[in-house]
């Protein structure tokens, strides 16, 4: 129960991460959108990966790389999918070196070859989602709005 309390507020506090990493962007002067992904997929690498190592050591547990997972749906969500992409083949460089055998990135047996593509798979899916959810929504905001004139109107035949 301690762990789930743990990974509920560590993910709660990734939230947050927009309104510090917006000052920092800011504050630094990154006005792209792609330079700022890339930096922070790296800074979350950097953070995540031995996170990763110090609490699963080589032992990983069947979900370890939900860590990597929230970062990549951030990455995707808050910059751009290639960011997103970029942290998930980090991610799955530190999968391939946790998963037996432990401290190469040689993979072995159908188990961990599962593992690593589901967690592929699962990641692309979202970056995809995400990406075609800012796609519409942007989209929508640019769209022309209607006349005001022609709404009323549609108003009052659907009325009668």
């Amino acid at each position: 129960m301690l762990w789930q309390v743990a990974a509920a507020a560590v993910i709660g506090s990734l939230f947050y991460v927009r309104r510090v990493f917006t000052w920092v962007r800011d504050r630094f002067a990154l006005r792209s959108a792609r330079i700022a992904g890339y930096l922070f997929a790296t800074l979350f690498a950097l953070v995540a990966s031995p996170l990763t190592l110090t609490l699963f050591g080589h032992t990983p547990l069947p979900r370890f790389s939900d860590l990597f997972l929230v970062g990549i749906a951030l990455t995707a969500y808050l910059f751009t999918w290639d960011a997103a992409a970029y942290l998930l083949a980090i991610a799955l460089a530190v999968s391939a070196w946790v998963l037996p055998p432990a401290g190469s990135f040689r993979i072995v047996g159908f188990a961990e070859w599962y593992h690593l593509g589901s967690f592929a798979a699962v990641s692309i899916l979202i970056v995809c989602l995400i990406a075609r959810l800012k796609a519409r929504r942007k989209a929508a905001s640019t769209e022309p709005a209607e006349e005001p004139e022609l709404r009323m109107h549609g108003v009052a035949a659907g009325a009668d």
